[in-house]
């Protein structure tokens, strides 16, 4: 059950304005759909769903980051990912006919979400296309940015995807004297993103801690500003 939840009221509007959905409806769009959302406050370590429990729901990150995290077939151990982070969707499956969750979703930090129920899509669909469209359009974005993750940047030099996506991360948190808010993630979290081992990103992470491009703690990374 979602936390502090509240249906589509006048303070969801602002919220969906922060969203990606900026980018592919207009404010008279958003304004339509707000009546159909929901927004809730998640605390650290919450659960929104797991992996194969109904695909009922549609979320969209306002504040904070989501990690998704799979079992593959075979394997009893669960590896992240994705890391969702704010302007970006999870629970995609919702809308493209999936009957189930494809990876579970917990909340890294402290997060602001919004929510469009299936069936709220549905109806949207059939009196408003043009919305539902927006919608996937949206949706179809942030799933490209995990297949570039996953099918590209995997292939990378381990250490170049390691830069690019602690880069991309800190992009989701406001650079103060030059370095970057805390990322609140593991190295275990970072390696399954990668497709690493756990060792090598702790490793890695080490290095570029001793050039100084980085800054470690407990569950928590900070990127420093390039000199460049």
């Amino acid at each position: 059950m979602d936390m502090n939840q509240t249906n589509g009221t006048g303070d969801t509007l602002p919220l969906l304005r922060q969203t990606g959905l900026r980018n592919f409806l207009a404010e008279a769009q958003l304004k339509e759909l707000e009546r159909f959302c929901r927004t809730s406050a998640r605390k650290a370590g919450t659960t929104v769903y797991r992996q194969d429990e109904p695909a009922d729901a549609l979320y969209l990150v306002v504040e904070g980051s989501v990690e998704l995290r799979a079992r593959p077939p075979g394997r009893r151990v669960y590896r992240t990912v994705e890391v969702v982070g704010p302007e970006c969707t999870f629970g995609d499956e919702a809308m493209f006919g999936e009957e189930r969750y494809l990876a579970s979703a917990r909340v890294l930090e402290p997060a602001r979400v919004l929510s469009l129920p299936r069936p709220a899509f549905d109806r949207l669909a059939g009196s408003h296309p043009e919305i539902a469209t927006g919608i996937l359009q949206c949706s179809g974005s942030c799933l490209l940015q995990t297949i570039r993750r996953s099918a590209i940047l995997t292939q990378s030099p381990a250490d170049v995807g390691l830069k690019v996506l602690l880069a991309e991360l800190a992009n989701d948190h406001n650079l103060q004297n030059g370095r970057s808010g805390p990322i609140r993630i593991t190295h275990a979290q970072l390696a399954g993103v990668l497709h690493l081992s756990r060792e090598t990103v702790s490793r890695m992470l080490s290095q570029m801690a001793n050039e100084g491009a980085v800054e470690l703690g407990r569950g928590v990374i900070r990127v420093r500003a390039s000199s460049n």
